[in-house]
């Protein structure tokens, strides 16, 4: 499994994916530092608030599924999986060692965009920057994403069955809308995609569905997703 990851992190060094990934995490911080310049978010855990908001609700969606894609549809894109399965590496383990690699790159993506906002704060002239609020922001961030990733399992699917970055990118798009039209709403937390932040910052809370419940459609969510995937992935043949 750890060679399995080495390898991947071995072909982001010759892809330009990996830095569309950074470029996309940091455009949140430069967003909200703009909003700062005309400003907005007077106070450090507003921003941190707003971030996590928009990173988890919104623009992770896009950026997530792009991940995705690539790293579940370039193997048949390139027609690298035929050579890939000659070594003595099984379907299961190449399919969770690529959801494992998932969970990594999110990890690095949320590390940056945090990172980013924090300087944002600094040199947009906020003063009540602390080490508790940042580290107590950073770990719902993290919270939200792995639940996040966790819901989704579909788009492994749909990244075997339709192994095109730009589907991919439009379905990322799409989820985006619908999660921007659903936040706020009394369904929101039986959302799979919507949920996890407000789970992550205890703002479900606010809602009549427990937080229970929304971690059952957020696990129920990842068990579909990841049996589909497991049973296409190993069922289907390669094409050689």
């Amino acid at each position: 499994m750890i060679t399995l990851i080495q390898t991947e992190f071995i072909k982001l060094k010759h892809s330009k994916i990996f830095l569309l990934t950074v470029l996309g995490a940091l455009s949140i911080p430069a967003l909200l530092y703009i909003a700062l310049l005309t400003g907005e978010y007077a106070t450090f855990q507003g921003l941190l608030d707003y971030c996590a908001t928009y990173a988890c609700a919104l623009f992770y969606i896009i950026i997530f599924t792009i991940i995705i894609a690539y790293l579940f549809g370039r193997e048949y894109t390139e027609h690298a999986l035929k050579t890939v399965l000659t070594a003595p590496l099984s379907k299961t383990k190449l399919l969770f060692g690529k959801y494992l690699m998932f969970f990594i790159w999110t990890f690095i993506i949320t590390t940056i965009t945090f990172t980013g906002t924090v300087l944002a704060a600094y040199f947009g002239g906020i003063s009540d920057i602390t080490l508790s609020a940042g580290l107590n922001s950073y770990k719902e961030m993290l919270i939200s994403v792995f639940l996040l990733c966790l819901s989704f399992s579909p788009f492994v699917f749909l990244s075997l069955v339709m192994p095109n970055m730009v589907f991919s990118m439009v379905t990322g798009a799409i989820f985006s809308i619908i999660n921007l039209f659903v936040y706020s709403t009394k369904y929101t937390p039986y959302i799979p995609w919507c949920s996890p932040y407000l789970i992550g910052s205890n703002e479900i809370s606010n809602y009549s569905c427990s937080t229970a419940t929304s971690l059952a459609i957020i696990l129920a969510t990842f068990a579909i997703g990841m049996t589909i995937s497991y049973i296409y992935f190993t069922k289907k043949d390669v094409c050689l």
